[in-house]
């Protein structure tokens, strides 16, 4: 596929598998840039927060711990 150079994709891939939710995220072009996609993922984490309803800073402070958490404890054991 033809990417041009000032563009780039977030893909995130949901699957529900025995009662859990797994993510996978790939990135290209501008998004392989750490701090562009972390930036660009917040604006749309914020955006579909407020668009829901939702207060995002009360989805962070209610599960960003909880998540940390898990994803130290998965690199710990993989």
């Amino acid at each position: 596929m033809f990417e041009e150079r000032n563009k780039g994709k977030i893909i995130i891939q949901l699957e529900q598998e025995q009662g859990k939710i797994n993510s996978t995220m790939r990135t290209t072009g501008l998004a392989k840039i750490p701090e562009t996609a972390i930036t660009t993922l917040l604006v749309n984490f914020v955006s579909l927060s407020l668009e829901k309803g939702k207060n995002p800073r009360e989805l962070i402070d209610k599960h960003f711990d909880a998540i940390v958490e898990m994803l130290s404890n998965a690199k710990k054991i993989g």
